[in-house]
């Protein structure tokens, strides 16, 4: 079902008013704060399939009705427990880098707040309203990705590509944080996956994953080994398109001084 631009509109007045606050009178001892602590509480233990405002009442001891008075609807409440999830983007430490150095702060700082809140890859591909905090961790990006100095189509395309990665590569950390959070320990988790990848030993529906498990994989590698080899190849690409973009325009300028000798 589409949603409808005028309620999209009242959601995002709300992130952006500074703070839900009650339709009516004040309800003593219980504030938009409370709720979305509570929310976000579900949220981690039991992932966002859980939350219904029904939940959250339970959480803070107040009625359904209350909490409505804070948020006209769970889409609202959850617009902003997103938002307070992915938080102010963390304080530089450093002097600014390269778009590279600045690029690869951001994807590792993402990644953890992905995984310190894995409900948040458990969002549906719908509209929603973008609060503050969340622009804010897309203006880290682009600042960064200006670096290069390439136009803001370059940056935008180059965007897509690491963000797309940072998701993508962060799956299994993710799922080991899902687990986590529902008491399996990594050690469990981990023999779990084990025991998947040894049924396929033997087994001619997959033959080349069977041979190179039977061949031994000999490498002591941690899950954050895994993302910063696959984050340094997005990188080396964007690195080549960086270059090239700049080669085009270097060959161009000379190309077009050399047209003025000419004539």
């Amino acid at each position: 079902m589409a949603e409808n631009p005028e309620e999209l509109r009242r959601r995002g007045d709300l992130l952006w008013s500074g703070g839900a606050r009650p339709s009516r009178g004040p309800k003593r001892g219980l504030s938009a704060d409370d709720v979305v602590a509570a929310a976000m509480a579900i949220a981690d233990r039991e992932g966002l399939g859980a939350l219904t405002m029904q939940a959250v009442a339970k959480e803070v001891g107040f009625t359904t009705m209350a909490l409505y008075r804070y948020f006209p609807s769970k889409e609202a409440l959850v617009d902003a427990i997103v938002d307070a999830a992915w938080g102010v983007p963390p304080e530089r430490k450093e002097p600014k880098a390269d778009w590279r150095t600045e690029v690869e702060r951001w994807a590792w700082a993402k990644r953890a707040v992905m995984v310190e809140r894995p409900w948040l890859g458990e969002l549906p591909f719908i509209v929603a309203p973008h609060g503050p905090n969340w622009l804010a961790w897309l203006e880290w990006a682009v600042e960064a990705l200006a670096l290069s100095g390439l136009g803001a189509g370059d940056v935008f395309d180059m965007l897509h590509a690491v963000d797309g990665y940072v998701r993508g590569g962060s799956d299994t950390a993710i799922s080991l944080a899902k687990a986590k959070a529902r008491g399996v320990s990594a050690k469990e988790w981990m023999a779990s996956v084990a025991v998947d990848l040894v049924r396929t030993v033997g087994n001619p529906r997959y033959p080349t994953l069977s041979a190179l498990i039977q061949s031994g994989l000999d490498r002591d590698i941690t899950l954050e080994d895994n993302f910063e080899f696959g984050l340094q190849r997005v990188l080396d690409g964007c690195q080549m398109y960086v270059e090239s973009v700049r080669a085009k325009s270097v060959k161009s300028k000379s190309s077009s001084r050399a047209t003025r000798k000419s004539r």
